[in-house]
């Protein structure tokens, strides 16, 4: 995971309870490797929920077992009497019997829409199923929002934000308290609302792609200007994921009002914001990097990594291109899945014929036989030249987006002129909503 994704944060990990029944509800954008990312970067690992037909996939079935994956036996994939032997909610009971962590994606499949889909009444019905037949296990529900800055794309980055513990009590001791059908069901819907706002509280949610790119890009500018550098904000911050999906979170709820109360003021910003980024071009450039220019890491990194670079470009290069074509016309939340876990069979794969060759054609000073000095020593460089190449290319991509960013401040005055009417439409967005009514009155009754 480190390899593919540059960087990976957590942030509000102390929210996500020490000990006791903890039922893990996430998004699910990115097919396995929301499993993989939730297991292995929270406090405790849970186990994962899957559909059985994911044992179908042999090279998958060892990771599966290590990992205590519980598997769904759902009748239109293993038939009604094989589901009806394995009830879903009698497994996800003993899994969270005896304090244990169990993860569960509400959505039900795997997408590629900006937003959370309605959720399935399955979470719900799990916690409080346990909780009828643990006599008060005392489970709580964690929210887990993913955030992927990109994804389908190698190192790019990914933000696991942990909500606030939902307390159940109140409805699992209804649902105790009941047998009747039409009451638990009431229950099960009104838990899942609840899980459904909480979800919303740690993700972000746009009615469109459009609408996502362009808060994106809203949210890029204004953290390059002048207003967000003085409250305090340095190069770090700005860079940090985290500090990113907040602010762009709060730029969709502004738009939105903007919308509703506002409809001329965000109907004009849009539209200079399209005419800057058609006459900026595709430079690949973040439009927050305007603004930080100076260089976190000198050039003479650069020079020190380059021949780590080639040796680890040499030795890597036939897996790292062969997992991006096993990757290749998958659906986009799948992409991912598919070049990372090719990966774990393709790289030592490669290593290992690759040091065998070598060692076998290569002839050794002392001796005609097999070199083993340089089996070993090419088997340990080509990992970890491997690692230090990756560093390299982050990097060199971030010196290209200075260099990038300072040729766009040297750009031609339409240009300039263009960024300068749109923060100060930015700055006149943020005023408006800042400034809503709405927002006053619980400023003032929070004094």
């Amino acid at each position: 995971m480190t390899a593919f994704y540059s960087r990976i944060e957590v942030v509000n990990a102390e929210n996500f309870p020490t000990s006791g029944p903890v039922l893990v509800v996430s998004n699910h954008e990115n097919s396995l490797v929301d499993g993989v990312l939730v297991s292995c970067y929270l406090p405790r690992m849970p186990r994962l929920l899957a559909a059985s037909t994911i044992w179908d996939y042999k090279p998958l079935t060892p990771l599966l077992k290590a990992a205590r994956v519980v598997p769904i036996y759902r009748q239109q994939d293993v038939g009604v009497q094989l589901a009806k032997e394995k009830p879903l909610f009698d497994r996800s009971s003993e899994a969270l019997m005896d304090d244990g962590v169990l993860s569960v994606f509400p959505e039900g499949l795997s997408h590629n829409h900006p937003h959370l889909l309605p959720l399935k009444n399955g979470a719900a019905r799990i916690a409080l199923e346990a909780e009828a037949k643990g006599d008060r296990l005392g489970i709580q529900v964690v929210p887990v929002g993913l955030t992927f800055e990109d994804k389908s794309t190698f190192r790019s980055k990914v933000l696991l934000q942990v909500g606030e513990p939902i307390d159940i009590t109140r409805q699992a001791d209804a649902f105790r308290a009941t047998s009747d059908v039409a009451d638990r069901r009431g229950l099960v819907r009104d838990l899942t609302d609840r899980i459904q706002r909480s979800l919303y509280d740690v993700t972000l949610n746009f009615g469109s792609w459009k609408d996502a790119q362009l808060v994106r890009q809203a949210t890029e500018l204004w953290q390059s200007t002048d207003t967000w550098v003085e409250s305090g904000a340095d190069a770090q911050t700005i860079a940090a994921m985290q500090d990113r999906v907040r602010m762009q979170r709060t730029f969709a709820r502004g738009f939105a009002w903007l919308d509703r109360n506002r409809p001329d003021l965000l109907a004009r910003a849009t539209s200079d914001l399209e005419r800057y980024l058609a006459a900026r071009g595709d430079s690949g450039t973040p439009l927050g990097a305007v603004r930080s220019l100076t260089l976190r890491w000198p050039r003479t990194t650069l020079l020190a990594l380059y021949p780590m670079w080639l040796i680890g470009a040499a030795l890597n290069f036939f897996p790292f291109h062969l997992s991006r074509w096993f990757a290749h016309g998958k659906d986009e939340d799948k992409m991912a899945t598919w070049s990372l876990f090719s990966s774990l069979l393709l790289f030592p794969g490669f290593w290992g014929l690759q040091t065998l060759a070598l060692g076998g054609i290569v002839p050794h000073a002392a001796h005609s036989g097999f070199n083993w000095p340089l089996f070993w020593s090419t088997l340990i460089l080509a990992p970890a030249a491997g690692f230090l190449s990756l560093t390299y290319l982050d990097l060199r991509k971030e010196v290209r987006e200075r260099k990038s960013a300072r040729a766009e401040l040297g750009a031609e005055q339409d240009l300039q002129h263009l960024r300068s009417k749109l923060t100060v439409q930015l700055e006149e967005m943020v005023h408006a909503y800042v400034n809503r009514p709405e927002a006053k009155v619980r400023r003032s009754k929070s004094k």
